[in-house]
């Protein structure tokens, strides 16, 4: 009788539990899936739009190509860190859990709460704006229309996020393929079929101060930027120590190179001022070698790109 009272009580002697803990998230991302994380999230509207902004402070292409590179290489070691911290502590919610487990929960909580208020509602902001910015280049839009559109990606987005992680990593490596796809037509063309003219060689770093590539240089790190958030979805990535590590060497190493082909196709289509006045630099170096048919096209995937994240 006690035994029998004593079943009756403790449910998992009468029905064993072989599932994981309820609060614990089904690891279904891939390794591929992983990786498109990290690219789609790093490429966004930046490279399209932050190229006008390091024009306007560096004024050679050498002087352009290394604070594009030196942002790689910064990134890069950024996320190798992120690496070890997220095969050691493979759980969601990244920098918050990192700070959780450094420093304890006040820390923790500030940090949540910064995310939240400032550093990721700043991006994705940022991000529908670019979204908006590149929609005007086939319609223009009054800044209220450009609101509530903006406002309208956000909630479809959120509520993709909202269906669960396997919607959201089809989403994601789709946009993923549409933003590569674009930036390798551009830089097709531009090495295929673009003219090198004198003034795309600017010697060396003549008129650029210390100050100037110090701004450059932080513009082309908020391109760079996203790579830690594969920490924020740790705990729904399939093993967890090998993956995270493979996935933030091989994004972030791709992005670089992807970047930098970029940046050497607008130097081959446009000049660097032309570059520094331009705020569709995508969509205008396409127009420049493939005409308008094919600046829409990119466009068309530029948009894509911004939404990938």
């Amino acid at each position: 009788m006690e035994q029998l009272r004593g079943d009756a009580i403790n449910p998992s002697a009468v029905e064993p539990n072989n599932g994981p803990p309820p609060t614990e998230l089904v690891r279904r991302l891939t390794l591929l899936d992983s990786i498109a994380i990290v690219v789609g999230i790093m490429i966004g509207g930046g490279i399209f739009l932050v190229p006008n902004l390091v024009a306007r402070s560096l004024p050679s292409t050498p002087a352009i190509m290394g604070v594009w590179a030196l942002a790689g290489v910064i990134s890069f070691i950024g996320a190798l860190g992120c690496a070890e911290l997220g095969a050691a502590l493979p759980a969601t919610g990244g920098q918050y859990v990192f700070l959780r487990e450094a420093y304890g929960p006040p820390a923790a909580f500030l940090c949540g709460w910064s995310f939240f208020t400032v550093a990721r509602s700043a991006q994705v902001a940022w991000l529908a704006v670019v979204f908006s910015i590149y929609i005007s280049y086939w319609l223009p839009l009054a800044p209220a229309v450009a609101k509530l559109l903006s406002l309208a990606v956000l909630a479809v987005f959120t509520l993709v996020n909202y269906r669960g992680v396997k919607l959201g990593a089809v989403v994601q490596n789709s946009f993923t393929l549409a933003k590569v796809v674009g930036i390798l037509i551009i830089v097709s063309a531009a090495l295929l079929l673009g003219s090198r003219t004198s003034h795309h060689v600017a010697a060396g770093m003549a008129g650029a101060s210390l100050g100037s590539f110090g701004v450059a240089l932080i513009a082309s790190l908020l391109a760079y930027d996203g790579w830690v958030q594969l920490s924020f979805v740790a705990g729904e990535i399939r093993n967890p120590q090998r993956n995270i590590v493979r996935a933030l060497a091989v994004g972030t190493l791709a992005v670089t190179a992807i970047y930098v082909l970029a940046n050497l196709a607008y130097m081959r289509a446009l000049t660097v001022p032309e570059i520094a006045a331009s705020e569709h630099v995508g969509a205008d170096a396409t127009a420049r070698i493939l005409g308008a048919g094919g600046a829409s096209v990119v466009s068309a995937l530029i948009v894509l790109s911004i939404l990938g994240p």
